[in-house]
């Protein structure tokens, strides 16, 4: 007596649930990033230019201090002062040691304000400090010097 077995040959099932989960989460990444990296320029200041001002690379733990011709300081689109400005600076010097400060100061700037932020980097231990300023050629990109 012959049996006979059938196989059958099924194409490979794609899961979209999973496929859709991980575009939606790259989506949701790509949205997140964008929003932090506007909300550090759209502060309305007009920066300084420089001869020798470069192109930086973005590095962890970098934190941009935004500085209008009023004096006041912004942070990530929040006025401080410099107590919170302080604190806020400790927290970037425990959790990323070696992160950066990059302070985007306004043309009409009071230099008073600018060392008073330089010495809340000094009290947090934060040695890299760097100033943003326009290149002569090019006034839309700002870098930091």
């Amino acid at each position: 007596m012959r049996i006979s077995r059938k196989f059958q040959e099924d194409g490979e099932v794609i899961m979209l649930a999973p496929l859709i989960d991980i575009v939606f989460i790259t989506l949701l990444f790509f949205m997140v990033t964008s929003v932090y990296g506007s909300l550090e320029s759209e502060v309305d200041i007009t920066l300084p230019t420089a001869d020798s001002a470069l192109q930086s690379d973005r590095l962890q733990g970098e934190i941009f201090i935004n500085l209008r011709s009023d004096g006041s300081i912004v942070v990530n689109d929040r006025d401080m002062d410099l107590p919170e400005l302080q604190g806020v600076l400790n927290d970037i010097a425990e959790y990323f040691p070696g992160g950066s400060v990059i302070v985007r100061g306004d043309t009409n700037a009071q230099l008073g304000r600018a060392l008073a932020i330089l010495d809340c980097c000094r009290k947090a231990d934060i040695q890299n400090v760097s100033f943003a300023a326009l290149a002569p050629e090019n006034p839309e990109t700002p870098v930091a010097n």
